[in-house]
């Protein structure tokens, strides 16, 4: 299975097509019947949709878990009513404050991840919160990671789509919003077709900006052809074209102006 992902990851859009059209994805269990919860690991709190572990630590985390777990209830309805989708189950979380500790487990250089294979979002916070920037990019992150469970949950083909996960993600979780308000990318390169047919690439060589114009194709659909097309979109990305109406081709030049409009830049 992680060979077949590896390879559905890293194809070009047009060879990603065709692989998913006749690749069978297994049928999941329930989290909770998969996998224990590692000893290491307290469950601090539980709240209505979810269910917040933290790794065991000396330091007070009772104020960063009440601000995490408020942000998440706050934001749970608007995302499953605009995703018309509902985890079957409350969500696990899993919180380290070490960020050396969340790496090792992880395995990688990150500070947040939604794990398809047992259903849990496992992230890195630091246990003060009371810095308002600091804030900010960890409840966006929490949330970003609750995206990528919804939508992964709902078609997990989306999981092979590097640009229309992270750009989902990045769109509904409101960190798209922030960062054209703060008009930081404006003068960044608008990437080519090439370059998002190849997003695995795109992702590792732009960063921060893959996110960003990933985020804005996610928000041109949205916009341009309705909450009812965008779900539809979400649910059968191999339909792309006929859910639409227009090639991809033209999509793409569709959504190249609508971004320079937006950036203030001359055809």
């Amino acid at each position: 299975m992680r060979i077949v992902g590896n390879l559905l990851q890293h194809a070009p859009m047009g060879v990603l097509l065709a692989l998913l059209a006749g690749f069978a994805f297994p049928d999941r269990e329930p989290a909770s019947l998969q996998h224990e919860i590692p000893p290491e690991l307290t469950l601090v709190k539980e709240t209505e949709h979810a269910l917040f572990y933290v790794r065991d630590t000396d330091e007070d985390v009772s104020q960063m878990v009440d601000i995490l777990s408020s942000y998440f209830e706050e934001h749970y309805p608007r995302i499953t009513q605009m995703l018309k989708f509902s985890p079957p189950e409350k969500t696990t979380i899993f919180i380290y404050t070490d960020k050396n500790q969340f790496r090792e487990m992880i395995g990688r250089d990150t500070e947040g991840t939604y794990d398809a294979g047992d259903r849990r979002i496992k992230v890195y916070t630091p246990s003060d919160l009371s810095d308002p920037d600091v804030k900010k990019e960890y409840t966006f992150q929490l949330v970003h990671e609750f995206v990528h469970a919804v939508i992964q949950q709902m078609n997990p083909v989306i999981g092979y789509i590097k640009w229309l996960d992270e750009g989902t993600a990045y769109f509904v979780a409101n960190q798209l919003q922030d960062e054209i308000r703060s008009q930081r990318r404006f003068q960044a390169p608008i990437p080519s077709l090439e370059q998002l047919e190849q997003s695995h690439v795109y992702f590792e060589k732009a960063g921060g900006e893959a996110y960003y114009f990933s985020g804005l194709i996610v928000q041109f659909v949205y916009e341009k052809f309705g909450a009812d097309a965008f779900n539809e979109f979400l649910r059968d990305p191999l339909a792309v074209e006929s859910i639409l109406g227009i090639p991809l081709s033209r999509l793409y030049d569709a959504w190249k102006e609508y971004v320079m409009d937006l950036h203030g830049k001359s055809r």
